[in-house]
């Protein structure tokens, strides 16, 4: 047992009773009271677990996600990987070199070298190990805190991280939730850079799809649409960054990340690069500038799902819920599968996600 973990019996309570206080004060829209706490708690799955919120990914979960399928309809809820593709400021792009052709007799075999940051370009899926919190009085990276309370010390390595990658996550195949905040809740404009989603507008989108804060539960995968997606033509400027501005795009803050945490969700995916709103607002905490990536990796072992392509699925949702606006059952939820490249000791992974329904 890591020095202090709470025993496994204790920290299961404490967790369920903290979310449920969280839970029932955010939904009522009740300002927490008490300041940000960003150190980052035992993981309720037992001292050694690495797999986070993907422990949630039961038979129960996939037998409840195939159930969605109606019509057979697949979307593939990522961009094509490509050399010159956008990518984060200093993250290295995609180039691909031809491998020689091969002859064997009258047959022709073909191979390419590619290199680049895959953990972490286009269409990306971020692990525990992503992100962490190095505590006040200390600037050194050993000193960090990750989810579970694993240690910089303990997971920093020059081949990458010994614990806490992205080789760890269990397959999500699960139900999977659209929040189309861009239709619902922003007058069906594109969100601007800067702007949050904020709890109000979640609840919004919710009541707009049919559907409640009681629709959104343990295991599943909840995607956000921005309309952000229509700027990754612009490229790198356009869609990471904006000119005087740097990094710059929509997205949610903690209050809505603390709400999404408390429901139980396995993974928040969005069409933005980041999906916590960016520029930064003040921090939460002291250091704790990105909070979103923190409450959901560092504190909650929830997985971020970015630079998804979502209008697809969207536009076909909201024509569902307009062919048949008395049904008894939104069209908002689906059948989700992603399962990540196990790329030992990686902080993240490419991959397409896929919605059926």
């Amino acid at each position: 047992m890591k020095p202090g973990v709470m025993p496994l019996r204790g920290a299961i309570v404490v967790t369920m009773a903290v979310s449920l206080v969280a839970g029932a004060a955010l939904a009522r829209g009740v300002p927490m009271l008490q300041s940000y706490d960003p150190m980052p708690g035992p993981s309720p799955w037992g001292p050694d677990d690495e797999a986070g919120a993907s422990n949630t990914q039961t038979p129960d979960k996939v037998l409840e996600g195939k159930r969605l399928i109606k019509e057979g309809k697949v979307y593939r809820l990522g961009h094509v990987y490509e050399p010159g593709m956008p990518t984060f400021p200093g993250n290295q792009g995609l180039s691909m070199e031809a491998g020689p052709t091969a002859v064997i007799q009258q047959q022709v075999t073909n191979s390419e070298v590619m290199h680049g940051e895959f953990g972490q370009m286009g269409t990306e899926f971020d692990a525990l190990g992503h992100f962490g919190y190095i505590p006040p009085g200390s600037t050194d990276p050993a000193d960090a805190l990750f989810y579970n309370q694993f240690t910089g010390a303990e997971i920093l390595t020059e081949d990458g991280l010994a614990h806490l990658g992205v080789e760890h996550v269990k397959p999500l195949v699960t139900r999977g939730v659209l929040l189309d905040v861009k239709r619902y809740a922003n007058g069906g404009q594109t969100l601007a850079f800067g702007q949050e989603i904020t709890l109000p507008m979640v609840m919004q989108t919710l009541r707009a799809q049919k559907m409640d804060a009681r629709d959104i539960g343990v295991g599943d995968v909840v995607l956000i649409f921005t309309g952000w997606e229509e700027n990754w033509e612009l490229g790198t400027e356009g869609y990471y960054t904006q000119p005087g501005v740097g990094l710059a795009q929509p997205g949610i803050g903690l209050e809505v990340a603390k709400w999404l945490s408390s429901k139980g969700i396995a993974c928040v995916g969005s069409d933005n690069f980041g999906i916590e709103v960016t520029p930064p607002k003040p921090p939460v905490a002291p250091g704790v500038v990105f909070p979103v990536h923190h409450h959901l990796l560092v504190k909650s072992g929830i997985f971020m799902h970015e630079v998804m392509v979502l209008s697809e699925l969207a536009a076909d949702l909201a024509a569902e819920l307009q062919q048949h606006p008395h049904g008894h059952k939104s069209p908002y939820e689906f059948f989700y599968v992603y399962s990540p490249l196990p790329l030992r000791g990686a902080s993240g992974s490419p991959g397409i996600p896929l919605a059926i329904r």
